[in-house]
């Protein structure tokens, strides 16, 4: 409803503007992955998706920033397919964060070069002059209190701006290309998060984060898509606590994978339709078949419990918040349980299913066990990584008709070697070629031309 009230409220402000003579492209500041607001629904009303980033990285391993704010980037671009602004970000420390903390050097031109890579086409700032009063005086800005542009933030700001120029010739035009869909879904949100059990650990957000980060960290690209997104364009679907499955989603996931898709879905999906009502007839409802399990019950584990997932190979994962006890009615079993009353039921599962093959993951696993399965998977659907070996970097490729461009960052707490891959290609930053066992510092940034 709110969704609603706000969209139609957008579109009304649009219309007065457009009946005033206006026919400048329109736009709204939205952030992150806000759980207030459907912003596929929102997107549709402007003309260009704009958002509010204040990643915070001071306060975690810089790495867990890098990739949530990675996330939030390509949820952006993907709300329309197509480039969006880094339309509000602080140049040096916030005010209204627990601790306002300054920006390192290089950490403001690393943060706005990472949203150009995601597909980008700008990075602008809140604000361009520090306020002499009221709630946001000691908020951030280009031209601080002290007035003059004699500022490490103010040279900081004015070389990333010579640096967007440097590129305003040849980044436009370019796409970022994904084999990988992610589903991410509000309805999905709001549904899973106000229902009551079976653990207030099971954050939806949280378990996005859980897949998206394994195609972050493999330097795989993706796309955030909505539930009645196009399938077919991915070689590879992952739809994490897929709790609701609304009229028609059945059948188009049914069509990917007999088409030869790959899905991947897990604990918690398949369970109510639209109105918030339980499927009946077992587990996960109507994925149930393509699935070729069903679920009998399901075990929340407290937050200092935990079981263990042991795989064929004889390697083991623990996992927790939740496990399905499960049946197979045709699937092939990759891991069982290692513990409790249900130690020997499966806990991981893949399915032929036509020509493609469904993947489903029982039981919130550690990441070496979801990196076991999302890499088996990614096998499958013979998803291609934008570099082999990427070192422990961020590298995020654009895509041109003549040219394509390699986004190589180092978001990491040590300095790490460029891979070899790209020894020779020119910078479009610095304007030198890549020299073999060259080093890229933290927060350091290189743009290469393919």
């Amino acid at each position: 409803f709110v969704t609603h009230q706000t969209a139609d409220f957008i579109h009304h402000e649009i219309a007065a503007l457009r009946e005033g003579g206006s026919t400048l492209p329109t736009t709204a500041n939205l952030m992150y992955y806000f759980g207030g607001l459907d912003y596929f629904k929102i997107a549709k009303e402007i003309d260009v998706v704009s958002w509010d980033t204040y990643p915070t990285w001071h306060k975690e391993a810089v790495i867990d920033t890098a990739y949530d704010n990675g996330m939030c980037h390509d949820l952006m671009r993907s709300l329309k397919g197509k480039p969006f602004f880094q339309m509000e970000s602080c140049p040096a420390s916030t005010n209204w964060q627990s601790v306002s903390k300054l920006k390192k050097p290089g950490v403001l031109f690393a943060q706005s070069m990472q949203a150009i890579a995601h597909g980008g086409e700008g990075a602008l700032y809140f604000q361009i002059r520090q306020s002499r009063g009221a709630s946001e005086k000691f908020h951030g800005a280009v031209i601080a209190h002290a007035g003059t542009e004699n500022t490490r933030v103010f040279r900081e700001v004015k070389q990333l701006g010579e640096e967007l120029e440097k590129l305003s010739n040849v980044i436009p035009g370019t796409v970022n290309e994904a084999e990988v869909g992610v589903i991410f879904d509000w309805d999905n949100y709001w549904a899973l998060e106000y229902t009551s059990g079976p653990s207030i650990s099971l954050k939806y957000v949280d378990q996005i984060h859980r897949y998206y980060r394994y195609f972050y960290d493999h330097n795989m690209g993706v796309t955030m898509i909505p539930v009645d997104a196009d399938f077919s364009k991915y070689k590879m679907i992952v739809a994490p606590v897929l709790y609701m499955v609304k009229p028609g989603m059945k059948e188009a996931l049914e069509k990917y994978v007999k088409n030869g898709g790959i899905l991947v879905t897990t604990y918690m999906s398949g369970i109510v339709g639209e109105s918030d009502n339980v499927y009946l007839g077992g587990y996960p409802g109507p994925l149930k078949e393509m699935a070729g399990i069903w679920v009998e019950e399901i075990d929340a584990l407290a937050p200092e419990q935990y079981n263990i997932v042991t795989f064929k190979d004889g390697s083991q994962s623990k996992c927790k918040i939740v496990c399905d006890l499960m049946h197979l009615e045709g699937a092939e079993v990759l891991g069982e349980y290692a513990e409790d009353f249900y130690a020997g039921m499966p806990a991981v599962t893949r399915h032929d299913y036509g020509k493609g093959k469904l993947y489903y993951i029982g039981s919130c696993m550690e990441v070496v066990g979801t990196d076991k399965i999302l890499t088996m998977a990614a096998e499958d659907a013979r998803v291609n990584p934008v570099a082999e070996n990427g070192n422990g970097l961020e590298i995020v490729k654009r895509n041109g008709k003549e040219k394509s461009f390699y986004f190589v960052m180092n978001f990491k707490d040590e300095d790490l070697k460029i891979p070899e891959e790209f020894a020779g290609k020119m910078d479009l930053l610095s304007g030198n070629a890549v020299e073999k066992g060259e080093i890229l510092p933290k927060f350091g940034v290189k743009i290469l031309e393919e």
